[in-house]
């Protein structure tokens, strides 16, 4: 007989290889253009908290609305939507999203060390518990008006230019243009090495470019500490290049991809195919690194004040 337990693991992995499939899908028919597809949509935001979705929620979310083409990246539960007025279309499929939630321990779970802790604190220790929810895009929702994904343009306005000039600056990342044609991190220099901006094709290809490469600087002891994680070559690129994508949604790029994308794209579908836990780990390991990039920001800012 199945317990809860495993009936809620059965579920998240049925779920995990449904997201598996589609991006798979994603990657082999757009070629190198898999990340562009859904850069340009922008972050997936829930309806009723307005937050944005994170992680591998926030790329798969972006995923489905390609797929389906739709022009509305917002989204909600059953609950959430049915609390607001709305009512879900008839046939609609929902998409699984993975969250944690902060709980707190029974008191007959607790080790001798928690007890004694307890006791004097009266505070019991909490957990993380991973959860799911099944989440409906606004065009799946009857009669709602939803606001339509707004288009990139081709070419970054001055305006957007400086802005994401600022961000990479803020980071004080040591970046030198030293005109060859390669970009790449050098981890024993911590130093990020690019083309001149010139040799791009357009400002996006030099922002995500860029913001690839600062990807791959995060990877130090004293920013998100994933060297210790001994990732591979192509596990490494995955989560630089992911991490470039949530930071080009972010900023406002749309993203074309590097040439030598191809080459990447292989090594990522045979990990990915290999091991349900490199794409879950993956996608984990580029949000740190968008949140490492985006803390960096807000000490700016509290050193000028």
């Amino acid at each position: 007989m199945l317990t809860q337990t495993n009936k809620e693991n059965m579920k998240k992995n049925k779920a995990i290889k449904e997201i598996q499939a589609n991006l798979l899908k994603l990657m082999k028919t757009e070629g190198t253009d898999w990340a562009k597809c859904w850069v340009g949509h922008g972050l997936p935001q829930n309806v009723k908290t307005k937050k944005h979705y994170r992680g591998g929620n926030l790329f798969f979310l972006n995923v489905m609305v390609h797929i389906n083409n739709w022009k509305c990246n917002e989204w909600g539960t059953f609950k959430q939507w049915n609390s607001l007025g709305y009512k879900i279309k008839k046939g609609s499929k929902g998409m699984h999203v993975y969250y944690w939630e902060l709980r707190e321990k029974k008191e007959s779970w607790l080790t001798d060390e928690e007890r004694a802790k307890y006791l004097r604190t009266k505070e019991l220790p909490k957990y993380l518990l991973q959860r799911d929810a099944t989440v409906f895009n606004g065009q799946q929702i009857e009669d709602y008006d939803f606001k339509k994904i707004a288009k990139h343009e081709a070419k970054l306005s001055d305006e957007l230019k400086a802005e994401v000039t600022q961000f990479i600056d803020n980071t004080k990342a040591k970046i030198f243009d030293d005109g060859d044609d390669s970009a790449y991190y050098h981890q024993f220099t911590d130093t990020i090495h690019m083309p001149k901006e010139k040799a791009f094709f357009s400002d996006e290809d030099y922002f995500s470019v860029l913001l690839h490469e600062l990807s791959h600087w995060t990877m130090t002891e004293e920013r998100t500490n994933r060297v210790k994680e001994n990732l591979d070559y192509a596990n490494e690129e995955l989560v630089a290049e992911i991490g470039s994508a949530f930071l080009c949604a972010y900023l406002g790029i749309s993203k074309t991809p590097r040439k030598d994308h191809a080459q990447y794209l292989n090594n990522w579908i045979q990990h990915i195919e290999e091991s349900d836990k490199a794409m879950t780990k993956a996608f984990s390991l580029a949000q740190k690194a968008m949140d490492c990039l985006i803390d960096l920001q807000q000490n700016k800012v509290k050193e000028v004040a």
